[in-house]
């Protein structure tokens, strides 16, 4: 255990660790919570709130110390990184706030993360299995039927991620374009695009949702509902878990255990198939044409084929 003196009394709203999460997305906030308090417990920590950790007390030995456990616990780099980042960002905060000196920040930021890559986890959807996903949709006779096809063909259609498809609000639909405005990571607002089969599923969905509305009832603002036991539509907006639900378990009838984010990485690999990678990382979104490069998951006999049509 490092043992790390309380030397700072400041209320909650000072706090370098509160201040750093407030920058963040909700979604993201939960993400680093749990890594920071993660990490709080590997510096032993285990039994104090994470608000009330000293963190501007932590030196480089620390970060080194827990990067050191995370790779021997069998933690991927990338994973590594995570935890680093969010200790740095809560440095970050310490510094603005003139808890630590730039001296000792720029000796935080000196640590890195553990080297290395892993293999994609990710699935390449074929558009083969797409079909069959909207055809054990297009069978089921309840509501879900509907809202399933559509989120399903609006992120595999677009390649948005699954946090910017809950998010979607009715008002950033345009249906002539076809285009959807999203808030993406960064605060970003962004455009995508949907092909007509896809936003053919959206409207069959929102066209069931309203014939369901009582007189007098205005449509609700947002693109997908929650839908109880019962086929009863709620006015609740659909959470993140539910779309994780409806890929496993919408994978599972036709024998595929898929992944929200696999739609995401099926409609890159499939830009970069059809054309290449740099309509695929403008579509995406991405900064770094690499990140586009790493969501190529075109498998192993694909890539053999490559290999194979160079005859002498």
């Amino acid at each position: 255990m490092i043992d790390l003196p309380v030397t700072d009394s400041r209320p909650l709203l000072t706090n370098p660790l509160t201040l750093y999460l407030a920058r963040l997305a909700p979604s993201s906030q939960l993400t680093m919570r749990y890594v920071l308090q993660d990490a709080a417990d590997r510096l032993g920590f285990e039994d104090q709130d994470i608000e009330e950790i000293p963190w501007h007390n932590l030196q480089p030995e620390d970060v080194i110390a827990l990067v050191a456990t995370l790779r021997s616990d069998g933690y991927a780099p990338n994973t590594s990184s995570l935890y680093v980042n969010a200790v740095r960002g809560v440095m970050n905060e310490a510094w603005r706030m003139s808890l630590i000196s730039q001296d000792h920040l720029l000796k935080m930021r000196s640590v890195k993360g553990m080297a290395g890559t892993r293999l994609s986890q990710g699935r390449n959807l074929r558009r083969t299995l797409i079909q069959e996903l909207m055809a054990v949709c297009a069978a089921d006779p309840r509501p879900q039927g509907l809202r399933d096809a559509a989120i399903i063909g609006i992120l595999y259609g677009s390649g948005m991620r699954k946090s910017e498809s809950v998010n979607l609000e009715l008002n950033q639909v345009d249906f002539t374009e076809r285009s959807l405005r999203v808030t993406a990571k960064g605060n970003k607002q962004l455009i995508k695009y949907a092909p007509a089969w896809a936003f053919a599923k959206l409207e069959a969905w929102l066209e069931l949702r309203r014939s369901m509305l009582k007189d007098g009832e205005s449509d609700d603002p947002f693109l997908f509902n929650r839908i109880r036991r019962g086929s009863h539509i709620t006015r609740e907006r659909i959470t993140k878990h539910a779309i994780y639900y409806i890929a496993r378990q919408r994978g599972a009838q036709v024998g595929v255990k898929i992944m929200p984010h696999d739609f995401r990485r099926s409609f890159i690999t499939r830009v970069i198939e059809e054309h290449d990678l740099s309509i695929a990382q403008k579509l995406a979104h991405h900064s770094n044409i690499q990140t586009t490069a790493n969501y190529d998951v075109r498998d192993d006999n694909e890539r053999r084929r490559a290999v194979d049509r160079f005859d002498l």
